[in-house]
């Protein structure tokens, strides 16, 4: 059996109602969504969604991604079902 640590974070109580009935619809607990997105950031080595900000001026060079780091970022569907299916299929352990 692997170690597991616990790990606080504070929610707005809106967002948090809101998030929990979308994974009740989804049929998955809320530790099971935040071990989903933990395991996308280490399979993807990064946030595994856009952020963007308004307020960046996306005409400047530094500011522009290419079509590969794009690529890089983005999360392939079938490998996040794939991920998502393997820990719908293990057991809880919180």
């Amino acid at each position: 059996m692997r170690k597991t640590e616990v790990y606080q974070i504070r929610l707005d109580s809106q967002e948090k109602k809101q998030a929990f009935a979308v994974f009740k619809q989804l049929g998955i607990t809320p530790a099971q969504a935040v071990r989903l997105f933990f395991k996308q950031v280490v399979i993807t080595k990064s946030i595994p969604f856009s952020i963007e900000n308004q307020n960046i001026n996306v005409d400047h060079p530094k500011n522009k991604k290419t079509a590969t780091t794009q690529a890089q970022h983005n999360v392939n569907d079938d490998e996040f079902l794939k991920t998502l299916q393997e820990l719908l299929n293990v057991k809880d352990e919180t």
